[in-house]
């Protein structure tokens, strides 16, 4: 963004008027956000036209002004502090029955676009669904207002379209309350909402980024039937070049609030023109590119120095030692679900089941599967956020739940944990340099404030960072930023394991690389063991030495990464892999297959009805398989 003072010329002026083909034309579009003259530009002379039954996709770094651009269409810009300093969105509107210019309606008339003719799914789902009401309420009130349709046939579809984006045990989650979802169940909540209206354009701000790749794949088969059936029109808004790839028809590339290159998918990521698209294009991780190498490889981050990084090569697990750092054995956790007029407990969440692994010193263990598989229930396990039902965990050869509170309290100092939110986990009252410090007071690990200050300063500077930004707040960051402020936080305490759980897959893929390249430097130099929690098979390829994949609770394959990725073994391996998408745009857009029919699994069963126990066979040294039965999701 560049701050200006001057009244705005355009030096490349588009004329306001729309080919017949398009359903939305965008002219000179100027978004500034500022007051007393002075305005900083987040959107600056931006054009496109977008055609009934194509996707544009937007891409481009946080704070290219990607996501200003949706929301000043739909008139919510002014909500953020911003306003349109100049431009049309010329738009063909049913509602109010004539071709309109977005920018000049009063939000009145705005009120009956929003939500019926153009729908967006936004990035940050927590946020956007309100969290009083539930989850039906929510979904039925926009069908009611724009469809016009009765509470009870409302409730109705608001069951359909929940079913539609596979959501397990639909009829429950009617009255479910926003925060009794993870956040893949909340996006697709989200997904549904924006679909109910079947609205003529469609603008999804990062709508698969908390999905895994097989939900991912059922959401964006979802949105291309819809464009089939209805002749919609979608702005897809994303990082995920892969995916981008696959859905788009044209690509838009920002940056700084500008256009930096535009045209066809297949000119745009086969042929790019420009340095900052071969830069962005360079960072993503792409399925099989690890073909035939055993262990993690640095990414190639153009334009960056490598510093002391090697990207033909990465760090290598210590496999030597007789007994793993770290080793779960029958880990298995339930939670209770109480249901009927008297609250009993009449079923079960069977989020982990006998869950036995091994994590090696300077390892990186991924443990992969999807929303509901069990992944972030054994890593908060693991670090005592959360009491097992049965099972041990050991680490360095003790077992962490059978010694006395106050000594499992080392433990917490030795296992460290990175969480999927920064700006969630980190304090917004207090600066960086408060939220770094307070573990290694509360152990014990600094004697005075003065030597903590010191060691935040050292840290700070580890992960690219500046010693003078433990003085500001998480806020004034961004998710990048964030992220490695939460790096330093887990490194000040010197711990032998790092959880990381969905650490980078908010992140640009620009940034995600960075990140990734600086977990692994750190690994390197201080033999650090990482159980890495993800639903991104092609990150897991890049970083990974072993792997371990989970299904309904339970371990179904577990192996070195070369023996996952290049000989699966288990149909829900094999699934997962299939559903990752691949950056060739040459394959052209609908690859996706139609979600398959039939019950949805769920790891919720009643009392008494308990889940078979997989045994794992072991089919090569280190490579183990359940003979289990996979039930398609």
């Amino acid at each position: 963004m560049q701050e200006l003072t001057t009244p705005l010329t355009s030096t490349n002026t588009v004329t306001a008027s729309k080919p017949a083909s398009a359903i939305l034309s965008l002219r000179n579009l100027s978004v500034g956000f500022g007051q007393n003259g002075k305005s900083v530009r987040a959107v600056e002379d931006l054009s496109f036209d977008l055609a009934m039954n194509k996707t544009l996709a937007i891409v481009g770094e946080s704070g290219s002004g990607k996501s200003i651009t949706s929301l000043a269409l739909l008139g919510l810009v002014h909500h953020l502090g911003g306003s349109v300093l100049n431009g049309s969105a010329l738009f063909n509107s049913r509602v109010l029955g004539r071709e309109v210019d977005l920018n000049s309606l009063s939000e009145k008339e705005l009120r009956k676009i929003r939500g019926d003719e153009i729908s967006m799914i936004f990035q940050e789902p927590m946020t956007s669904l309100n969290p009083v009401y539930t989850i039906g309420t929510q979904i039925s009130e926009t069908l009611m207002l724009h469809r016009g349709v009765s509470a009870a046939e409302a409730r109705r579809l608001t069951k359909d379209y929940l079913d539609l984006v596979r959501l397990p045990d639909a009829l429950r989650l009617l009255d479910a309350y926003p925060h009794q979802l993870s956040g893949g169940m909340r996006q697709r909540a989200m997904i549904a909402m924006a679909l109910s209206c079947q609205p003529k354009i469609l603008i999804a701000d990062e709508p698969t980024t908390a999905l895994d790749v097989t939900i991912q794949a059922q959401i964006l088969h979802i949105i291309r039937e819809l464009q089939a059936e209805l002749g919609t029109a979608v702005i897809f808004i994303s990082h995920d070049m892969s995916v981008v790839s696959e859905m788009a028809d044209d690509v838009l590339v920002m940056k700084s609030g500008r256009m930096v290159e535009q045209g066809s998918v297949e000119k745009v990521l086969l042929n790019p023109e420009q340095e900052y698209t071969q830069a962005l294009l360079a960072a993503v991780p792409q399925i099989g590119s690890m073909k035939g190498q055993s262990k993690p490889k640095f990414f190639m981050v153009p334009g960056l120095s490598e510093g002391t990084t090697n990207p033909s090569s990465g760090p290598q697990a210590d496999h030597n030692t007789k007994a793993p750092l770290l080793e779960t054995k029958g880990l298995t956790k339930r939670f209770d679900i109480r249901k009927g007029l008297f609250s009993r407990i009449t079923h079960r969440v069977h989020a982990a089941e006998q869950v036995s692994l091994q994590l090696y010193p300077g390892e990186t263990l991924a443990l992969v599967g999807e929303s509901g598989s069990g992944k972030s229930t054994v890593g908060k396990t693991i670090q005592q956020l959360i009491e097992p039902t049965s099972g041990e965990v050991h680490f360095d050869g003790q077992s962490i739940f059978k010694l006395p509170k106050l000594a499992r309290q080392r433990f917490r100092r030795e296992i460290q944990y990175i969480f999927q939110d920064p700006y969630g986990s980190l304090n917004p009252r207090l600066t960086v340099g408060q939220s770094i410090m307070e573990p290694a007071l509360t152990h014990g690990i600094a004697t005075s404030k003065v030597e903590a200050e010191n060691m935040v300063g050292a840290l700070l500077e580890k992960v690219g960072l500046q010693p003078e930004h433990a003085q500001r707040y998480p806020h004034e960051f961004s998710g990048g930023q964030r992220q490695r402020i939460c790096i330093a936080r887990a490194l000040i305490c010197d711990p032998k394991v790092i959880i990381a759980d969905e650490s980078v897959s908010a992140l640009d893929v620009s940034v995600q690389a960075q990140v990734l390249n600086l977990m692994m430097q750190l690994q390197q130099e201080r033999a650090l063991s990482y159980l890495f929690i993800t639903h991104d098979m092609a990150v897991v390829e890049r970083v990974a030495h072993r792997v371990a994949v989970m299904y309904l609770g339970q371990l179904v394959e577990i192996g070195s990464r070369q023996q996952v990725f290049e000989n699966p073994q288990h149909d829900y391996t094999k699934r997962l892999l299939d559903a990752v998408p691949h950056m060739d745009p040459s394959r052209g857009p609908g690859r996706f297959k139609p979600p398959l029919e039939g019950e949805i699994p769920s790891p919720m069963r009643a009392v008494g009805n308990e889940p078979a126990i997989n045994k794992l066979e072991q089919i090569a040294p280190g490579h183990f398989v359940s003979q289990s039965d996979f039930i398609p999701s």
